[in-house]
């Protein structure tokens, strides 16, 4: 069994319909991708998991804030003035491109590892005079200008005067925020306490790239943890049980040191290292290498990276980011910032409004642990990690994790025939009860058939011939080895 590459996903996923690029009819414009319906399964799957996993699983709460904000919510939380990137334009043909990155790209290409790793640290001084030194426009060949910084929020107005100016959301964590007061008095909730919430965030990217990785216009599930810095007793026992959980951890200091690598280290040495903030960050890593394996990635295929002091976030004091490997490196899909009490305390200054609430005996402004999963890159990640060529078929197969399947049976009849199809949808409509997701098909051959459900991830088959019709038995197919067996359909579940 070979893992399949990049090239073959992107296939995979045009030839299904599973991603299709957005508005395709008028010009595809990067970094807006639409979900077909498989795909919108497989990442409605991800999404229920993670609710199940992090909302219900642990007694958190749920809310669906607004999209579109004031400008005085990204003032006070520092986007306005933090949630840049740089920029470098040609003056001749108006491309634009991020300069780290395309720098990045540059190094990379020479094998010269090194500096790709140092351009990422890079003031805009060092930015200009590598650019200046190495690289023109990639479309015109012409000297680039000046690295400059470009506002990644797509600005919009308010109203029909236009003088109110708004912001699409760039991440879902300030709507918690704001709403968090209000949640805590009126459910009479105790610290700690987790809020959350899965929706669509913007990003006006300067250079969209790779599929799904670095999108426009993408989704997020965070969940943000209040609690009080002085009282983790409620967490330290339960944080006790996974402190020997072992994860693949890349130190500050071995990326400093380039001949370094990762290391296997359990969560509790991290957290009497003092990398880890306290016992409820180091609970919900271990809980995040839990919920990668639900959606079946593997753990050599896991990394925990600890950012470096200038690639912190602006409100963020410490981050151990989620990586997965996918194809030549790994790519964040998990971002764990520890954002103590930065945005509450910035929004009660701004607004005028108190933010503190009671806790025990005493008024604080909470601090806060910030879980943030890029969906669409778990999906991505996951359909990677899942794409194989398998001996004896010519296809490939896609073995996703069952519990991210978008249905868990294919249901064929052997041929379109009145008799067969009557059964198979008699199977279909109990199977529909018993609320088990089902792909119907009656076209095409029976061979064809198999190689679609094994492309689109359906890990299990039926088939209805006439021995079905005599002895209700059909024969289920498992796409992970082809093997078949003959069942009762009646103990299907």
């Amino acid at each position: 069994m070979e893992r399949q590459n990049l090239e073959s996903l992107i296939n995979l996923c045009a030839r299904r319909s599973i991603i299709i690029p957005a508005f395709e009819a008028y010009g595809e414009i990067s970094g807006f991708y639409d979900y077909g319906p498989i795909g919108a399964r497989i990442k409605h799957n991800i999404e229920n998991l993670w609710r199940a996993f992090f909302v219900d699983g642990m007694g958190n709460l749920e809310i669906e804030s607004t999209i579109v904000y004031p400008e005085k919510v990204f003032e006070a939380s520092g986007h306005l003035k933090n949630f840049v990137d740089p920029i470098v334009n040609c003056p001749k043909c108006g491309s634009s491109y991020r300069a780290d990155k395309l720098l990045e790209e540059y190094f990379g290409s020479l094998k010269d590892d090194a500096k790709k790793e140092k351009v990422k640290h890079f003031t805009t001084a060092e930015l200009q005079a590598a650019i200046k030194e190495n690289i023109k426009c990639l479309k015109c060949k012409s000297e680039l200008g000046t690295v400059g910084t470009f506002n990644l929020m797509f600005q919009t107005h308010i109203g029909p005067s236009n003088k109110q100016v708004g912001y699409l959301r760039p991440e879902t964590a300030q709507g918690i925020f704001l709403d968090f007061k209000n949640i805590f008095r009126n459910y009479g909730l105790r610290l700690p306490i987790g809020i959350g919430q899965i929706g669509k965030v913007f990003r006006n990217e300067i250079s969209p790239r790779n599929m799904l990785i670095r999108m426009r216009e993408f989704s997020q599930m965070e969940m943000e943890y209040f609690f009080d810095p002085d009282d983790l007793s409620s967490v330290a026992k339960e944080a006790q049980s996974y402190s020997a959980y072992k994860i693949n951890f890349l130190s500050r200091d071995a990326q400093a040191n380039r001949g370094a690598d990762m290391e296997s280290v359990s969560i509790g040495e991290l957290l009497d290292r003092k990398v880890i903030p306290n016992h409820l960050y180091a609970m919900l890593l271990a809980k995040e290498l839990d919920f990668l394996r639900q959606i079946g990635i593997k753990d050599e295929l896991i990394r925990f990276r600890d950012l470096l002091e200038d690639e912190l976030p602006h409100y963020s004091k410490r981050n151990v980011d989620v990586e997965i490997r996918i194809q030549g490196g790994f790519e964040e899909v998990i971002g764990n910032a520890y954002r103590t009490d930065f945005d509450l305390s910035n929004h009660q200054k701004s607004s005028g409004k108190s933010m503190s609430i009671l806790s025990g005996n005493k008024n604080i402004v909470p601090h806060v642990v910030e879980t943030s999963f890029g969906t669409d890159r778990l999906f991505w990640a996951a359909m990677y990690n899942s794409l194989y060529k398998t001996e004896g078929r010519e296809w490939n197969v896609l073995l996703l994790n069952e519990n991210i399947a978008p249905y868990k049976y294919a249901l064929f009849p052997l041929q379109k025939d009145e008799q067969l199809s009557n059964k198979a949808i008699a199977i279909k409509d109990r199977l529909s009860k018993l609320k088990i997701p089902v792909l119907y098909s009656e076209g095409g051959s029976i061979g064809k058939r198999y190689a679609k459900a094994d492309e689109i991830g359906i890990p299990y088959s039926i088939t209805i011939d006439y021995d079905t019709i005599k002895d209700e038995t059909v024969t289920i197919r498992n796409a992970s080895d082809t093997k078949q067996n003959r069942i009762d359909w009646n103990h299907i579940g």
